[in-house]
């Protein structure tokens, strides 16, 4: 049993970490009104569709070095920053409550950064619409 509680620990951050990937796509395609399941994600320059060594949270991007494999375009240091900390949520909450009560509660943490960063990305779309209007 003393083996299994890490493991399930290290389970839940890699699970807030994919959320927080996840959360970036929502971010990027919610305020233009795309879909979040079509068309497969893909470097917005070049239109190369992301591989899995790509789609590592956090890692993908360190080994990329910031940029697209095939342009080279950048891709910004918000991405890996909203993925570590949606991972960063998942051990404060493991490490202050233990893994039973604390992987739900960080669950709730990250859907609520979540909320958080999808929220600012629609309202910085409005924002921007508004004041290109004439």
């Amino acid at each position: 049993m003393a083996l299994v509680t890490p493991i399930i620990g290290l389970y839940f951050v890699l699970v807030a970490l994919l959320v927080g990937s996840f959360v970036n796509l929502a971010a990027d395609r919610v305020p233009r009104g795309e879909s979040l399941t079509r068309p497969r994600s893909h470097c917005r320059s070049c239109g190369r569709q992301l591989n899995v060594v790509d789609l590592l949270p956090v890692a993908g991007y360190v080994l990329r070095g910031g940029k697209c494999a095939s342009c080279g375009a950048s891709i910004g240091i918000g991405s890996p920053i909203v993925e570590a900390v949606a991972g960063g949520l998942m051990v404060l909450a493991i490490v202050w409550l233990g893994v039973w009560p604390g992987g739900l509660a960080g669950l709730a943490l990250v859907a609520i950064w979540g909320g958080m960063v999808v929220g600012t990305a629609v309202r910085g779309e409005r924002r921007d619409d508004r004041a290109q209007a004439p």
